[in-house]
């Protein structure tokens, strides 16, 4: 009787600590599991959000911050030495590469939640809505999400960014040559005035 009683305290205490064993590993994997989402869910640690000063790297204009409505369509920058800046618009990050002559890593915000996302990675969608600069386009970080929006938004379609890129390079044509104008009519009111000074003095 005794040793039975004794096989039978073993048995129990064995596997009271198989199943300790088994939550212990169950718990781990839980954890492990929530660090790795938690990890792939940061997109970029040195990404950064703007402050009330700062303003658009390309335009100068106001970049908003992700509390305002319109801070859905600013656009952020990651240079090659680690440092960022900001754009208000999509075109405009576009417009700074090409005036730069550099690629940049790119990130735009998701329309719904404001959180940043890579470029590459977003779904585009072109709409009639206002954007700072009024290129038009939201962001998205998945189809479902872009569908819903569509299906709101009267005639909105799905994008590319060549499709962004062809009208940010109309507009960067036409600033280049608005500077080159400027320039020239600063030169030409310099020489009226030369000109002015050397009649003057002949007349002396």
């Amino acid at each position: 009787m005794k040793k039975k009683l004794s096989i039978v305290i073993i048995l129990t205490a064995s596997l009271l600590g198989a199943c300790n064993q088994n939550d212990e590993k169950t718990t781990h994997q839980h954890n492990s599991t929530e660090q790795t989402t938690k990890a792939s869910n940061t997109v970029d640690e040195r990404l950064k959000e703007p402050t009330k000063d700062d303003k658009c790297a390309f335009c100068d204009m106001k970049v908003f911050d992700a509390k305002q409505e319109m801070g859905a369509f600013t656009a952020q920058a990651i240079k090659k030495d680690g440092s960022t800046m900001f754009l208000d618009d999509i075109g405009c990050i576009l417009n700074q590469e090409r005036k730069d002559k550099e690629t940049y890593e790119k990130y735009v915000r998701d329309y719904n939640s404001k959180e940043w996302l890579k470029l590459d990675d977003a779904i585009i969608v072109k709409a009639d809505i206002k954007t700072p600069m009024n290129y038009g386009y939201a962001f998205f970080k998945d189809q479902k999400s872009a569908d819903a929006f569509i299906e709101k938004n009267k005639g909105a379609q799905i994008a590319k960014v060549s499709d962004i890129d062809k009208i940010a390079l109309e507009r960067y044509k036409m600033k280049m040559k608005k500077m080159q104008d400027m320039k020239k009519s600063d030169s030409d009111k310099k020489m009226d005035m030369h000109s002015d000074d050397n009649n003057t003095d002949s007349h002396k």
